[in-house]
């Protein structure tokens, strides 16, 4: 009974030795990996410092740059040229765009919409306007325009027909180019209906045309009368004008070389100058 019980104390020692030699053991490879992983994890320390130091130092820079520039020349408006601009110059767009040389080019640049505005407010043949950089602190004003299609004569001076129906206000003693001269018109549903018309007509009778004159009656209030550059008259209808005015060529053509009045408002019909002319604005 005695050595049966110094066997299981015997056993029981042996049981405590290994499991503490044991302990000893994991005890030991776990110092040893935190020994070996010790260089790894300050390696990575040392890398994530480096790291926000170097971003510290970009954003310092890049701030310090900053403030540099804005008070530098570089950051003001130094020339302003403009381009696609003919029926206005230069300098009006430019004053009509309050931009000035020494201004701020940013500033300028983030108000482009508000320039717009006001060069459309002042001068009505721009259609639009784009703010372009032409160098590094230079700006372009990229200007497009409503064209002239004619020219209102009124009282021995001439204002600028535009395409979109405006006329502008601002005369002139002669009319330039090829555009005819309108007479009684002004801004409205028959101006407009009378650009849309004269639009439509090929280029060769844009140019034998050299005046319309607006003379509405009770029985037509479109009624226009044309001064053709060959010498002969021609009478229509606004609303009709572009389909008989196509037919133009062959009636002269028909007529010869004799001059006198067309009326193409209703049907055709040539009266010559040396003949009776009829009062075309007796029913008025």
């Amino acid at each position: 009974m005695t050595k049966k019980r110094d066997l299981v104390k015997k056993s029981k020692e042996i049981s405590a030795l290994f499991s503490s030699f044991k302990k000893k053991s994991v005890k030991k490879k776990r110092n040893q990996s935190i020994e070996n992983k010790l260089p790894e994890l300050k390696k990575m320390r040392r890398k994530k410092m480096q790291q926000r130091l170097t971003l510290l130092l970009l954003l310092f820079s890049f701030a310090i740059l900053t403030v540099v520039y804005f008070i530098s020349p570089l950051s003001k408006i130094e020339k302003i040229s403009v381009s696609g601009a003919n029926e206005v110059t230069e300098q009006s767009i430019i004053n009509a765009s309050q931009i000035k040389s020494g201004e701020s080019l940013w500033e300028t640049f983030f108000s482009k919409k508000e320039k717009e505005q006001l060069i459309k407010k002042q001068l009505s043949q721009v259609k639009s306007m784009d703010l372009k950089f032409d160098s590094i602190n230079s700006y372009e004003l990229a200007i497009a325009e409503y064209k002239t299609v004619a020219y209102l004569e009124k009282k021995d001076t001439y204002y600028n027909i535009l395409e979109n129906g405006k006329i502008v206000n601002e005369s002139r003693k002669v009319s330039i180019g090829n555009q005819p001269i309108f007479v009684n018109f002004k801004e409205g549903k028959v101006l407009n209906d009378m650009i849309e018309q004269y639009d439509k007509l090929k280029e060769t009778i844009h140019n034998s045309i050299s005046e319309i004159e607006y003379e509405p009656s009770k029985t037509d209030p479109y009624l226009i009368k044309i001064y053709m550059n060959d010498g002969n008259q021609v009478i229509a209808s606004i609303t009709s004008f572009a389909e008989k005015m196509v037919y133009y060529p062959d009636i002269v053509q028909k007529i010869g070389e004799e001059n006198g009045i067309i009326n193409i408002e209703v049907g055709i019909y040539f009266f010559p100058f040396e003949s009776v002319i009829p009062e075309i604005n007796e029913d008025k």
